[in-house]
């Protein structure tokens, strides 16, 4: 019957795709904020103020698993205190006294939004709660988060609370997705754990995307509380482009996100502008800034654009008076519908094989994956 029901749903919605009119396909979301926004350029592809503060429930703990990630010993075992156990809220049911291993909290941070978790975690990573809360802070301001206030690791917002944006949010997913270890839990549909004493904890993924209503979706995390009611985030992968959608104080967010997802993958592409390596000039631009040395760049840079052909990506060079002391010749804007996006350094010098910048790792595999199918 649940099978049934699961297919009629996603047949509505894309029948309901298929008779929306495209101009306006991706603006009548429920939910009062939102933002669909590119992994890999960081393009904003659809906005509903995405810039405005509001509570951010359980989706904090992107945020929280992220840190962990970055600064834990995954596999240290964590003692459970009494006062991980008496934390309001959705709860992983931890046995005082007992240990878990940091790796396995993560997952049920993540996949049962465990506030259990994210106060044990706080505490074995940072030291102690405020200490944690302090990096959270700081790693929101390295990355971009600009109108974010973390005072808790769980999202819970009784006595203290975490305000956050559709967009600042949308980063913090950005950034997470790139992150093995987070990608990996983030889209994990099941996960088994053992404590220290040999009590086994089974977990699923409370994203019904992830876990199955929506395919393109590869990771998320859910969230609700009484004031900020129902947030969520949702990455997803087609046909090697991926995309993140956020909602805040959602009616129908599940169907928000689909609806979102569709529009993204149906009207937008990304493509590589500037390769790192030598730059290709017409003989006409040769001649044109008197040029008889190579010029080289050293990244390489995408955009994503409209599949149908209605925006111009054009690239603009231009070339200093005299070399800087480093080399650099010259700048290669970046253009988008006559927009600076980006501007590159310009070398006469053919660089050293740089390592691949997390953009491009990303795109590569991304692509491989295309090819392999």
């Amino acid at each position: 019957m649940k099978k049934k029901l699961k297919k009629l749903c996603m047949l509505c919605f894309f029948i309901t795709c298929i008779f929306q009119p495209q101009q306006g396909f991706a603006m009548n979301i429920s939910s009062e904020c939102g933002i669909l926004m590119e992994q890999i350029t960081g393009r904003v592809l659809f906005e509903k103020c995405a810039d405005q503060q509001l509570y951010i429930a359980s989706i904090t703990k992107i945020l929280t698993a992220l840190i962990a990630i970055e600064n834990g010993e995954l596999n240290e075992w964590v003692e459970v205190t009494d006062d991980f156990v008496r934390q309001v809220g959705s709860s992983l049911y931890l046995t005082i006294g007992d240990e878990m291993k940091l790796m396995d909290l993560i997952y049920g941070l993540l996949l049962r939004s465990g506030n259990d978790a994210a106060l044990a975690i706080a505490e074995f990573v940072g030291g102690d709660e405020a200490t944690f809360i302090d990096m959270m802070n700081e790693r929101a301001r390295e990355i971009g988060m600009e109108n974010s206030i973390f005072q808790n690791p769980s999202g819970l917002d009784e006595t203290t609370y975490n305000l956050s944006t559709a967009k600042d949010m949308a980063i913090a997913m950005q950034f997470a997705m790139n992150n093995p270890v987070f990608r990996e839990i983030a889209g994990t549909k099941t996960h088994r754990a053992t404590s220290k004493d040999g009590k086994t904890y089974v977990w699923t993924n409370k994203h019904k995307l992830v876990t199955g209503y929506y395919e393109p979706a590869i990771g998320g995390k859910t969230g609700f509380t009484k004031q900020a009611r129902r947030t969520l985030v949702t990455s997803a992968l087609r046909d090697g482009m991926e995309l993140v959608v956020v909602t805040l104080k959602a009616g129908d967010d599940w169907h928000d996100h689909m609806q979102l997802f569709e529009h993204g993958f149906n009207q937008y592409e990304v493509q590589k502008v500037v390769e790192v390596g030598e730059l290709q000039l017409s003989s006409e631009q040769l001649e044109a800034y008197d040029l008889k040395e190579r010029l080289y760049v050293n990244t390489t840079v995408y955009l994503t654009v409209r599949q149908d052909g209605s925006e111009t990506v054009r690239t603009n060079l231009k070339i200093h008076d005299n070399q800087t002391e480093d080399g650099e010749v010259g700048i290669l804007q970046i253009l988008l519908n006559d927009e600076i996006q980006d501007e590159l350094p310009v070398y006469q010098v053919e660089p050293l094989e740089p390592s691949k910048s997390w953009i491009e790792r990303l795109f590569s595999w991304f692509t491989g994956m295309v090819s392999s199918k």
